[in-house]
């Protein structure tokens, strides 16, 4: 039986059997063995697992006491066989190995890698100093690796100062950075743009014609005041044309008057103001020689009047602005359905006006018109007129 094919179930059934008469017969002798191995101190013994470290720890009377009487009662042979467990078998040759216990598989191997000369590294090749220099990523790799490389990655194999590669490219000795298609040649001049167009001055659009979009509010304008004339120009495609001069015009007995100028804007539109208008007038705008149709401008008088009724007699005021003077003025009612005028004078110089009428029976509606001439349009309003007193 080998020690592989050892039964421990067998080892503990011998262990814990009887003693027979020759094995009891020696008991005496190992006792005295016991004492004199208790008296004699025991070397520790470095332990590869922590079941023999205890038991080499717990060495004292009780166990010394279980192994002798395992040996006693027929453990001898399985000891000197090394086929006890290895605990146990460490344990017991802690006390008998002066008498040829051999140690545990274990601490036999712990003896044999004492004994192993422990090999003692060659020192590491001083790195030489790199004769070329650092490749940058971008740059292509040196055809001579430097030492330092292989160096560090083995420590004993020599490093090869300059091995083919026979899969790349012979390259140069030195490392040289990949040209670029699109560097320039000379590092100290500046590149110039390729691919992209030079700047161009856009080109500005032709006028090709002007229009009056409105005059004032409904081509009209208060006696005195101003209007606000909008129009726009455009190419003969009919773009927008921005930023030229364009003239306001008014027609005079003499001609056209410039009154107003301006530049388009983006889209080519243009407001200009008139000056103040006393009566009627044409205005246009003009683009170099391109002048935009002639639009009226006309303007609007107002008419306000008062009347009062004194015995038989009742007289009606009446004042216009923005007629001319010399404009016939009217006064007129309704009698039986049907339009009679009741009275008309000459616009003085100051704008009033008076009517004198025989006052009605019952009060009445009187209108005050200023008909439309060529320097204003017509004008009108309605006054009611008291009844005569009951008792005239």
């Amino acid at each position: 039986m080998t020690s592989e094919e050892f039964d421990e179930q067998a080892l503990i059934n011998a262990l814990t059997a009887p003693g027979s008469p020759a094995e009891l017969g020696e008991e005496e002798r190992y006792r005295e063995m016991f004492r004199a191995a208790q008296a004699t101190p025991v070397a520790a013994v470095a332990a590869p697992s922590l079941v023999g470290h205890r038991a080499v720890r717990r060495l004292g009377a009780g166990t010394s006491l279980a192994v002798v009487v395992a040996l006693a009662t027929g453990g001898v042979a399985a000891a000197y066989s090394s086929n006890l467990p290895d605990p146990v078998q460490r344990a017991v040759h802690s006390v008998l190995s002066p008498i040829g216990v051999p140690p545990a598989e274990s601490q036999r191997r712990v003896e044999q890698a004492r004994k192993q000369p422990t090999p003692t590294p060659s020192p590491e090749p001083a790195a030489p100093a790199p004769t070329h220099p650092i490749a940058k990523p971008s740059e292509k790799p040196s055809a001579k690796p430097s030492a330092t490389a292989t160096a560090t990655a083995t420590v004993e194999p020599t490093p090869t100062t300059d091995p083919s590669l026979s899969e790349s490219p012979t390259p140069s000795e030195t490392p040289t950075d990949v040209p670029s298609s699109s560097a320039p040649t000379d590092p100290t001049s500046s590149p110039s743009p390729t691919g992209s167009p030079s700047p161009t001055t856009p080109v500005v659009p032709v006028p090709a014609a002007v229009n009056i979009s409105s005059a004032g509010a409904g081509n009209k304008v208060a006696a005195g005041g101003t209007a606000v004339v909008t129009g726009k120009v455009t190419a003969a495609d009919g773009a927008s044309v921005p930023d030229v001069h364009v003239y306001l015009q008014e027609r005079t007995s003499s001609g056209w008057l410039r009154v107003a100028t301006g530049r388009t804007a983006a889209d080519g539109s243009i407001a200009l103001v008139t000056r103040p208008v006393q009566r009627s007038v044409q205005v246009r705008l003009k683009v170099a020689k391109l002048a935009s149709a002639a639009r009226q401008l006309t303007v609007q008088p107002t008419v306000t009047a008062s009347a009062l009724t004194v015995d038989q007699v009742s007289t009606v005021t009446a004042t216009v602005v923005g007629g001319q003077a010399g404009d016939q003025v009217y006064l007129q009612t309704t009698r039986n359905g049907q339009v009679v005028f009741e009275g008309q004078v000459t616009l003085g110089a100051g704008g009033g006006v008076r009517f004198d009428v025989t006052a009605p029976k019952l009060d009445r509606w009187y209108v005050v018109q200023l008909p439309s001439t060529d320097a204003h349009a017509a004008a009108q309003v309605r006054v009611l007129v008291k009844a005569q007193a009951a008792d005239s």
